[in-house]
């Protein structure tokens, strides 16, 4: 169950009953008690008709009590989590020591290529602009080197804006280069770019905030520390504690789509830690990125001639489930390169039968991510079993 759906299932508190906020029901007690108070003091009875004097009044009257008792049992329910929004959220944050990150900034990684293999090293600059096409740009992180007798090399791109604007460009997407670069021809992104994150919205926040006293309960310091690298953004998807012999904590991040942070995120998450230290005892932290293990898929895939009427679905289908298990690979640092997993993918897809050529099982150490390099998949045909 969420942190959201507990919350709501947290009894209702009121400082005034729901039936003492509706108008129409303070105008009923007041003329009730107003008939009543006339009678006792007068001797005779009264009916305030809609029109009287003092039923206008009344109304208007109730009216302003209505307003106040909403405000009233607004601000007595912002102190609780469960009605808490906007700037009384926040504070109640700052209670458990919860701080708000600021907006995050998508990124994709790049290939760059060269229209020929040249004899000298060629540059691209850090700040390269690049993009898909429309007003959308993303700005390489650092120069890259082409080295020479080679045709590409590949790079990380931020987009230039914050927010959620620049996350869901397809590899291959973002293809121009905005001010050409001297016998580079060619751009393209070979991951999703993501990351991107405007401010959290109420329930967000809430869940962020239910969640932090854990901060400072958390059995060990390793589940705590992964808890503080989460909490600082949602764009980091796995954390890996390595402890060394002189109490280094090495904490190794993955971001989504299998990106690695740069040294300036690394930074960042480092200062962090380092401001939320109170919390922990260890003295030495080094926030890392995972080495990358590239690996690649090449493999013949058939089809059941019995499935003749589906074959061009399924082969869709098919060369999309190689695609999920290189997304699966990525998403754990420590993930093995498993081929039988693949095989399992493709053939919950559709596929008769698979030659595979690569990969081989591949153990990824707890500071390692796997990483395709590429996928060639080549069909087969229909074949009779």
């Amino acid at each position: 169950m969420s942190a959201i759906d507990i919350l709501e299932a947290l009894p209702e508190i009121d400082l005034i009953k729901e039936e003492d906020l509706d108008v129409n029901h303070i105008i009923e007690e007041m003329v009730n008690d107003f008939e009543t108070d006339y009678e006792e003091k007068n001797g005779e009875e009264i009916t305030l008709y809609p029109g009287n004097y003092i039923k206008l009044l009344i109304n208007a009257t109730a009216g302003m009590f209505s307003q106040l008792a909403y405000v009233m049992q607004e601000r007595y329910r912002q102190n609780f989590l469960k009605y808490s929004h906007g700037a009384a959220l926040r504070n109640l944050g700052a209670l458990v020591g919860y701080a708000e990150t600021g907006e995050e900034i998508a990124q994709a990684t790049l290939r760059f290529t060269v229209s020929e293999k040249q004899n000298r090293d060629i540059k691209v600059p850090q700040g390269t602009l690049v993009t898909a096409g429309d007003q959308v740009y993303f700005a390489t992180n650092e120069e890259v080197i082409i080295p020479a007798g080679t045709e590409h090399a590949d790079t990380v791109a931020t987009c230039t804006e914050t927010g959620d604007g620049g996350n869901g460009y397809l590899p291959g997407q973002i293809n121009i280069i905005v001010n050409p670069i001297a016998y580079v021809d060619g751009v393209k992104n070979l991951t999703e770019s993501a990351g991107g994150r405007g401010t959290f919205n109420t329930d967000e926040l809430r869940e962020n905030i239910y969640n932090s006293p854990d901060l400072f309960s958390v059995a060990g310091p390793e589940p705590e520390y992964i808890e503080l690298v989460k909490r600082y953004s949602g764009n980091i998807v796995d954390a890996r504690i390595d402890t060394t012999e002189d109490a280094t904590v090495k904490i190794y991040v993955l971001l989504q789509n299998g990106n690695v942070p740069d040294k300036e995120k690394l930074k960042d998450i480092l200062n962090y830690i380092i401001d939320q230290k109170k919390k922990v005892d260890t003295d030495r932290i080094e926030i890392l990125a995972p080495e990358i293990v590239e690996y690649s898929i090449e493999a013949t895939y058939y089809i059941s001639y019995d499935q003749k009427e589906t074959e061009t679905t399924l082969k869709e289908e098919i060369e999309g489930a190689a695609e999920e298990f290189r997304d699966h690979t990525m998403e754990k640092i420590g993930r093995a390169i498993n081929p039988n997993m693949m095989v399992a993918y493709m053939n919950a897809a559709g596929a008769s039968r698979i030659e595979i050529t690569s990969p081989v099982y591949k153990a990824i150490e707890k500071n390692q991510v796997a990483h395709c390099a590429k996928i060639d998949l080549i069909y087969g045909g229909l074949e009779k079993e």
